[in-house]
């Protein structure tokens, strides 16, 4: 049955075959046939059309425009062109009355407002690394728009259904692959960590009561293997597949708590330049959370630019987690430094020094941050200077021509790690373990923290900041300060990392890093809205009043060319910022028909408050201090003298300088202090100059 059916089918499609050849045959011998035939179709198809259309007109209502039927495919093609006819015209006067409206405009000059244009943040200083400020930069950089990086869009050259489809996975697929060596066997051979085992073996010998030189090498040993443990412990295992499959689950995860994790893709580019210069890139980030250094990796990695190993503390050394972290490049060091029986560690100070400069010899880059922990009032932190010197030293000493630095700004709507409130009230710090870290990514994963922002500023010169530096040959802000501190025993800072002749040059360096990323830190909704009901509104304010307060502050930041992390109308982004603030710190009050917006002020929510207001505080704190200053004066005559303003704001702050970091260390102090009082004149208007 099978066999008969198939036979079937291949005569049925060879019959087909042949009776169409034959007809094609027959159209290419006889045409006139065929000719006819298709007219007597036409015909036949003129004739129902021109029934249809009678039908029509003979129950169509009587004030139908058509008064006429379509008699023939001629007529239906002459109606046709009417049409279009009729379209034509009509484009036409569409197209005057256009010009029109154009003359109009020209001539009677709308008010049109124009966008601002946002500044490009993060500029190296012109005073201490020209060069550097000249390089990486162009106006095609800066006018490039903001790139939320979660958007991930396929490139239009390799837009397949499989590709689309997987998107994600292709995308980390593609990226540039780079290897990453491991240095540990280089460290343990190094003459340095050698001669540090050997002198720590020296002391514990002499303060010991044995003699014997069989002790002494057994104290030598006890060392090594020391040195070895210490070093496995902190060494990072950096991994590529590692980090393309974290990318991976980063772009499914981070939606879910984050609505935009936004950069600059004009900043992206300069990094890219700098990592072509074979120099190793080391970057230097605000701390606020530990999203912070998952982030900047994230990003780096897809935009293929080499991953850098980051210092964590050795708190995060925790089950599963540390491994994980020590996968995608951190090297865990310790906070404090403890003494070893009386003496100073000279064998983990080795340890790390050693492991630091090959990596940096390997071309590792590198990433720390200055402030050691992150912060607690949202405030920048005063710098630690224990890995930066190291850096330092290992410029100095010429393991490495140079380096550049990249200080980074991080900003969150909404703190992914929570608050401070419980460490801002005096109690202990709870360690960090595997079950805490679960609970806290799987509260995180079901709560919305709003938008994310990273500001990359301009890498500079390590070796032009150092030669500035030096040249100049003078302390920061061009005076000694009032008060000093006195430097931490358990510190890698010290005379054994880097020589009394470089600290100031480490502490200089240091501040004025940490003063360009706080000027770079982009203003959040939060930020703005915390501020304005803390500062201004604490008793509460209507939306009214804040949405003026608002617009004045943004007017304010603009005129001074600080990024604002937010768009749209001041009414909008208050009730925005309400929401992600949350009721238990922001109350909505009806009071006769007008909405109130109060902060809560209970202490811990002032707390939190604060915490998201600091970005601005920091902002104002010099103005504020001139304010301050003008009240401790003298205005019995409803006068002050301009240079005992001057000497009360330097009084103040000297003050504050563990607090705020009011300059950068290339500039005057004083003439900070001066122009800042010229502008509460002349910009502000606060208060008159009177001249005698």
């Amino acid at each position: 049955m099978v066999n008969l059916c198939g036979i079937f089918i291949s005569w049925t499609m060879e019959s087909v075959l042949e009776f169409t050849i034959f007809l094609g045959f027959l159209y290419w011998a006889f045409p006139g046939l065929f000719s006819e035939g298709f007219l007597r179709v036409n015909k036949m198809v003129d004739v129902v059309t021109a029934r249809v259309f009678d039908t029509y007109n003979r129950y169509s209502p009587l004030n139908n425009n058509q008064n006429e039927s379509l008699a023939s495919l001629s007529t239906l093609k002459r109606f046709s062109k009417d049409q279009r006819l009729k379209k034509i015209l009509s484009r036409e006067a569409d197209q005057k009355a256009r010009d029109a409206q154009l003359f109009d405009i020209k001539e009677n000059h709308p008010d049109v407002q124009l966008t601002r244009k946002r500044p490009f943040m993060g500029l190296s200083c012109q005073n201490c690394v020209l060069t550097s400020r000249e390089s990486l930069v162009s106006r095609t950089t800066e006018s490039l728009a903001l790139r939320n990086i979660l958007d991930y869009q396929l490139p239009q050259n390799k837009n397949g259904l499989l590709q689309r489809t997987l998107s994600h996975f292709y995308q980390v697929y593609e990226l540039k692959k780079y290897d990453f060596p491991q240095v540990a066997d280089l460290v343990l051979k190094d003459d340095r960590l050698k001669k540090a085992v050997e002198k720590m073996a020296l002391q514990q010998f002499k303060d010991s009561d044995s003699n014997e030189e069989k002790y002494y090498q057994e104290l030598v040993d006890r060392n090594g293997k020391r040195a070895r443990k210490l070093l496995y412990d902190m060494r990072s295992t950096l991994s590529d597949f590692l980090l393309r499959f974290t990318s991976w689950v980063l772009y499914k995860l981070l939606p879910c708590f984050l609505t935009s994790v936004v950069v600059h893709p004009g900043q992206v580019e300069m990094l890219k330049k700098a990592g072509n210069s074979n120099l190793p890139l080391i970057f230097l980030p605000l701390h606020r959370s530990h999203l912070d250094y998952i982030l900047i990796s994230f990003i780096l990695l897809n935009n293929d630019i080499r991953s850098p190993l980051v210092a964590a503390g050795d708190n995060l050394r925790i089950p599963f987690f540390g491994s994980l972290l020590r996968g995608l490049g951190a090297f865990f060091i310790k906070r404090r430094v403890d003494p070893v029986q009386g003496h100073k560690d000279l064998v983990y100070k080795a340890v790390l020094h050693t492991y630091m400069n090959y990596c940096l010899r390997a071309g590792h880059n590198m990433e720390f941050f200055l402030e050691g922990g992150r912060t607690r009032t949202g405030k920048p932190c005063m710098p630690k200077y224990g890995i930066l010197s190291v850096i330092v030293e290992t410029f100095l000493d010429g393991t490495i021509e140079d380096a550049l630095l990249v200080p980074v700004s991080v900003n969150y709507e909404k703190l992914v790690d929570g608050n401070f409130v419980r460490e801002q009230l005096g109690q202990p710090k709870e360690m960090e373990t595997f079950t805490g870290a679960m609970k806290g990514i799987w509260h995180v994963l079901n709560s919305n923290y709003g938008m994310m922002r990273i500001d990359f500023n301009q890498p500079f010169s390590l070796r032009e900041l150092v030669k500035t530096f030096n040249t100049s040959g003078k302390l920061p802000n061009g005076k000694k300060p009032t008060l000093t501190s006195k430097a931490s025993t358990n510190s890698l800072y010290g005379t054994d990392v880097v020589s009394e002749d470089h600290k100031q040059l480490v502490e200089s360096i240091s501040k004025h890093i940490i003063y360009d990323c706080a000027q770079s830190t982009s203003v959040m909704s939060t930020n703005a809205l915390a501020f304005l009901l803390l500062t201004k509104y604490r008793e509460g304010a209507s939306i009214k009043e804040l949405v003026k307060a608002m617009d004045d502050l943004r007017n304010d930041l603009n005129y001074v060319r600080r990024d604002i992390g937010f768009s749209g109308d001041s009414i909008d982004v208050i009730n925005y910022a309400v929401d992600m603030l949350g009721p238990a710190l922001v109350q909505r009050l009806k009071v006769n028909n007008e909405v109130l917006l109060k902060p809560i002020a209970t202490l811990p929510n002032v707390i939190e408050l604060t915490y998201y207001s600091n970005t601005l505080v920091t902002h104002f704190a010099l103005d504020s201090i001139v304010a301050v200053a003008i009240e401790a004066l003298d205005k019995t005559s409803g006068n002050v003298v301009h240079q005992d303003l001057v000497d009360n704001v330097l009084e103040l702050c000297d003050v504050f300088q563990y607090e705020f970091l009011f300059c950068k260390p290339c500039q005057s102090l004083e003439e900070v202090v001066m122009g800042c009082i010229d502008d509460l004149v002349y910009r502000k208007q606060i208060f008159l100059v009177v001249s005698y």
